[in-house]
Formats: structure tokens, sequence, C-alpha cells
């Protein structure tokens, strides 16, 4: 048996009967160059490919012979015949369909057949899902591989690549696990390996140009002549839309109060969107919202009272079913902090912005830190020591009970001194300042929100109190946001063209609960 080489790529090279590189001087071609680049085996289909291979490779060949029939399921080295012909073709491995399908010859016999009759070829074990594994255990197959999973009606819900179920597999049996299965990117191999899989087989990904081109493609199926995107920031008090080119540059705004029901926020955002997209029709709608949104789904999973009846909103689904147009949704001060980033000159950067409440995002090299839950940088929400009043999320002590904008509001309205309640509210966001930086080390800490109103003199006194609590704060470290009240809103807009295609297709790229995006 030629042996397989641990930690190594092996190359399917493979074409469909209507592809334009169908033939076997094509795969030999393909499987020449697969080698030159430093494959250590070739998958293959049908006899005559596997004989053209074997004649300039010297390689260990998986062979195999697809065989898509209307009277079975499994279509994979479905019979003893063809086993008999890909391993007198040079094959050194056989490939067979193990997965709990219908079959025109039992999987035992086929087992038998080759071992008693090619005793150096082994055997690759195609299955679909872990219950395929328990049921080709007593079988004892050379190598177990994870080409099906996706491909039965028992595993389509499963990730894209299945990375998972080498682990599941290892758990079972110390048979070799093959990774073989919607791999295209570089990152998804080293991660299989690291998993545990003795190899990785890519195929199309290398094989197929027109699988290539269409992935690339797909990428940018959206976009149209010109490239337009309306961003939206969605507050508890003020609502602002805006329809921007591919760079940020805002071509129209729609600023108004936020209406107090969400049928009413939601009526709103489409006739704002309606009247936007009479300029321009955008590619994109991103919505910068209050709460905490699953970036995936776009619905709310959780808002507090300042938007009352917010939490449970499918947001993105109900705005692209009203318009016709992606819509991607995303925490406002994180697309605040996203829109900041885009034009600014720092790789990562703090953004806290002080409106009704207080909120936070986190940009770590272009990505948003949105944590498992959308709940990353609630800022806000932090306990400020000795504060004893209830913030509407439900806790006690969070600093955007002493610190917000509509704070700040209401003591200087009390008739207090503006200086005495400027100076306290500084002290409380140096605080802040401090405390968040001390944990994520960044570049940068932008401010916006309502201390744009107050312009230079307020980032001045908050630097101050910075500099009281820790002497050696960076002058630089704390910023005026350059994008006003706007941030949040341009923001949206770029997210949703930088993003889209992540976001549209996360799961196949092994992106359930996104960290970072």
């Amino acid at each position: 048996m030629f042996p397989l080489k641990k930690n190594s790529l092996i190359v399917s090279c493979q074409a469909e009967e209507e592809e334009p590189l169908y033939g076997a001087i094509h795969m030999q071609r393909m499987a020449i160059a697969a080698k030159n680049a430093g494959a250590e085996g070739i998958r293959a289909n049908s006899a005559v490919d596997i004989k053209a291979i074997k004649e300039v490779v010297d390689l260990p060949i998986i062979g195999l012979c697809k065989d898509r029939n209307e009277t079975y399921d499994a279509f994979i080295t479905t019979t003893k015949d063809q086993i008999k012909e890909i391993i007198e073709a040079g094959s050194d491995y056989v490939a067979i369909d193990c997965t709990a399908v219908s079959r025109p010859e039992p999987l035992e016999e086929l087992f038998n057949f080759t071992r008693e009759n090619y005793s150096g070829i082994g055997i690759v074990a195609d299955i679909s899902a872990i219950e395929d594994v328990i049921e080709i255990l007593p079988l004892h197959p050379d190598y177990i591989s994870t080409t099906l999973s996706g491909y039965t009606d028992y595993s389509t819900d499963r990730q894209k690549p299945d990375i998972a179920l080498i682990s599941e597999i290892e758990k079972l049996t110390d048979i070799p696990v093959i990774a073989e299965g919607h791999y295209n990117e570089p990152q998804q191999i080293r991660e299989a390996l690291l998993t545990g899989a003795y190899a990785v087989i890519v195929g199309g990904a290398i094989t197929r140009p027109q699988q290539i081109t269409e992935r690339f493609l797909k990428s940018i199926e959206d976009f149209g002549e010109e490239i337009y995107s309306i961003g939206i920031d969605l507050g508890a008090t003020n609502t602002r839309a805006l329809l921007t080119d591919r760079y940020g540059n805002v071509i129209q705004t729609i600023h108004h109060k936020t209406p107090n029901s969400p049928d009413a926020i939601l009526n709103q955002l489409v006739t704002d969107i309606d009247r936007l997209r009479e300029t321009n029709e955008p590619t994109a709608i991103g919505i910068a919202t209050a709460g905490r949104p699953d970036i995936l789904s776009g619905e709310i999973r959780y808002a507090s009272d300042n938007i009352k009846g917010w939490t449970g909103v499918k947001l993105a689904d109900v705005i692209r079913a009203k318009t016709g147009i992606p819509t991607y949704v995303n925490n406002d001060a994180n697309l605040a902090a996203y829109g900041q980033w885009k034009f600014s000159s720092v790789d990562s950067l703090i953004f806290i912005t002080i409106g009704t409440g207080i909120g936070g995002g986190i940009i770590l090299n272009g990505n948003i830190l949105n944590g498992k839950f959308g709940g990353g940088a609630e800022f806000g929400h932090i306990i400020y020591p000795s504060n004893d009043r209830r913030c509407t999320c439900g806790k006690v002590g969070c600093i955007e009970t002493v610190a917000s904008g509509r704070y700040l509001k209401s003591e200087l309205d009390s008739g207090k001194n503006p200086t005495t309640v400027l100076n306290d509210f500084s002290e409380k966001i140096a605080w802040l300042v401090d405390t968040v930086e001390r944990i994520i080390e960044v570049e940068a800490i932008y401010l916006g929100g309502v201390v744009k109103k107050y312009d230079q003199e307020l980032i001045d006194r908050i630097r101050d109190k910075l500099k009281k609590i820790d002497p050696t704060h960076s002058d630089k470290l704390l910023r005026l946001t350059t994008l006003g009240e706007e941030a949040g809103a341009i923001g949206a807009a770029l997210y949703s063209l930088d993003k889209a295609y992540v976001l549209t297709h996360a799961k196949e790229m092994n992106r359930h609960s996104p960290i970072f995006i």
C-alpha cells in the first residue's frame, strides 16, 4: 500500500462531463500541477483518469467511480465491478460511499471483495455524519473521510467545512480521519489538521475554474455600475438616515425624532429608505441600532427600555422584506466605531458614544469586537463606584446613569454651576476611559455623541482628569470624533458594503456566532 503522508494536502482532480476541463488529459495536467506545488496525494474519478494520472505522477491515488443512479442514493464506488476497474487502473486506495442510504450492493460485500482480491489496496470510507462512522467501524476501513457531510438528508445542517466532525470521529475511533468537503480557504485546512485530521483533501477550490470563478463573482454579485449604500443610525431619541457612495461620502441625509413604538419605527425606516433611494439605488442597507442585535440574523436579542418593545424585533428581515434590499444590523456604537475607523489612520481603536445612554465600540485591525451574543463593548453598563442609581437595563450602578448625555443635560438644566457639572462629568468619563483602556489597549479612544457639542474644551477637561488618574496616558490617546453625529450612520453604510459577503455567507465560512466581524 502506497502510504498517505500525515499532515499533508491531497488534491482532488475531478471534472464532470459537462465541464470544459472534462477528460483524462486535463486531469493528468491538474495532477502534475498539484504535485509540482507540493501535494502529497491525488483523489481521482474513473479508471480512465486514474490510469492517465498514474502514468505521470508518482503519488498515492485515492480512486473512485461516481455513479449517480435514480434507483439508489449512494453514488461513490457502489459496486464490485467499479472497485475492480479503478484498482486495476492503478489506484492505491478505493473510496467507497459509506453513508446510510440505499445502494446496489451491501457495504460488507464491497469491503470483503476488495480485501480478498486486492490485499495491498487501502479502503477510504466516505461518510457524512457520526452515525455512518458507528455503522462502518466493524468493517475496519483504513481511513475515514468526511467527504459526504452535507450530502445526505441527515447531514444537511452540518457546518461547511465540517471541522467539528473530525473531533467527533476521533473520540470514537483511532482510524485516521481525512478531512474533505467544502474546504475553500487555506486557514480551513490548518484548522482541520490542528483539530486532528490525518490529511486534508481539497478539490474544486483548486482544480475547478468554474467553481473558483463563481466563488469570486459571488462576492460582488450585488454590485452594479455604481455602488451606493444607505446607513441608518437608530437611537432612542433621534434617527439619522443617509445615502453614501462606496467611500462614505454623504449624498443625502434625513434626520428626525425616533418614533415611540416598534411598528412606527419600522414604518418610518421604510419611508426614509424610499426617499433616499429616489436619488440613487443602494446596494445594501446598514442599520446601527440601540440594543444587542444578532449580527447574522439581524434580530434584536436584547434592548433596554430606552426603546420600549425593541427586544425580539426581526429588524433585518422586516426591512429586507419591505424594501427588497439586503440589510445588515449591528449595535449603534459598534458602527460609529467602524465609521470612525474607516476615516482614521489607526489599526485599532475604541469609540465611546455619549447620548441617551453610553455606548461603545471596539475595532481591532478592522474587525468589530461584537462579543459572543452581541454584547461586546457595553461600556455604559460598567458599574461606577458608589453609584446606587437603577439603570433601564435593570442593574444598579451603571455609569450611564451618572454620565450620559441625558444625565448631563438634566444636571445643567437644574441650575447647578456649569463648571462644576462639567468637571464632575469629565471625571466620570475619564474614569471610564482609563478602565476600558486597561482592558484593551488600543492606539486611540474616540469620544462621540453630545461631547461634540462642547468641542475641544470638554475633551481637554476629560484629558486633564485622565492624566490625574494615570500620568502615563499619552496625550494622543483621547480624541474627539471627526465624524460628529453622522458616525453611526456612515459606519452602518460602509459596514453593509464591507461585510455583506461575510455576513451573508457566514455559515459556509464557518462563522456561526462571530465574536469578530
